[in-house]
């Protein structure tokens, strides 16, 4: 998109509540993780988190006209979901280029005790930073490492690679902007990597970032749902970065699909959600491999396949 061609901006704004000061500080975190979901949802190229006025916090959303609508019906579900009262506004300008206005928000990241760097393009690297890389546009899909579900699989994957588990075939199953299928890809160095999207743009712009990364003939990039891939290969090592609703349907399907004693590392589940998703599993044959781990509202699941 080049500059003073339209761009869109959805606002939110929080509403103080009427009772308590700690009433007020809870939905105050509350309102930061809605701006983390948000930074998920698709179509959305950037959050600012903004408190110029702290009494009143902002979410500034930035993303292209056509989306937002749906930007900001997603916006109100989530506040709702959150318990949150909101006020949100969708606004469609042509003053400046959103590249330049959303770029700012992305940072390189550097994850696994220094493992593994995550880097914008525009971006250069750094005199100290670690050698292993993934390179990364997030595009129109989810996936930049900021958010914590991302985090979370970030980790676990690098805790996998430094105690030595060696996997053949990896599967990231809603893969978004692709990130955790290549970071697998960088820390398992012999591992073919499927990334499975039922979303045609995320798988679209996983392919832009495989090609970016040099890492297009590691991965398999297919558009569809776990039903769309073969019987063969079985996975020794899946990621689903995907809500609880979703999860809990395929625990099944992710039975058949896993080897015996292969990783399954669940994660997009609220803290409240973890027995139904964690029980789902067990009943067809997983076990809990550590127990979960939080960031913020959310938790990741870490199971492997005990037969």
């Amino acid at each position: 998109m080049s500059a003073n061609e339209p761009w869109a901006i959805v606002r939110l704004g929080l509403s103080p509540p009427r009772e308590t000061r700690e009433r007020w500080a809870h939905d105050a975190a509350l309102f930061a993780e809605l701006g983390a979901l948000l930074a998920a949802a698709p179509h959305v190229g950037g959050v600012e988190h903004a408190t110029d006025t702290p009494e009143r916090p902002e979410l500034r959303l930035y993303s292209t006209p056509e989306h937002v609508d749906e930007i900001v019906a997603s916006a109100r579900a989530w506040a709702s979901q959150l318990g949150l009262d909101v006020v949100v506004t969708g606004e469609v300008r042509t003053d400046d280029d959103w590249h330049d206005t959303w770029k700012q928000f992305y940072a390189p990241i550097v994850v696994g005790d220094g493992a593994l760097l995550l880097r914008p393009s525009w971006i250069p690297r750094r005199p100290d930073d670690p050698k292993r890389e993934v390179v990364l546009d997030p595009g129109r899909a989810f996936g930049t490492g900021l958010h914590e579900t991302t985090r979370l699989c970030l980790d676990r994957l690098c805790v996998l690679a430094a105690r030595g588990f060696v996997a053949q075939h990896v599967l990231d199953l809603g893969c978004g902007s692709g990130i955790l299928a290549l970071c697998a890809a960088r820390l398992f160095p012999s591992a073919r990597v499927v990334a499975l999207d039922d979303d045609p743009e995320a798988t679209a712009t996983t392919t832009e970032n495989a090609e970016l990364n040099g890492l297009a003939d590691r991965l398999a990039i297919v558009t569809g749902d776990l039903a769309t891939l073969p019987a063969t290969p079985t996975f020794d090592l899946v990621l689903a970065n995907i809500r609880a609703e979703t999860l809990v349907p395929l625990a099944a399907g992710l039975g058949t699909r896993t080897t015996a004693g292969g990783h399954v590392v669940l994660s997009g589940v609220l803290v409240e959600e973890r027995d139904d998703v964690e029980q789902a599993y067990v009943a067809t044959g997983f076990a809990c491999d550590v127990p979960p781990r939080t960031m913020g509202i959310w938790c990741a699941i870490d199971l492997w396949r005990s037969s």
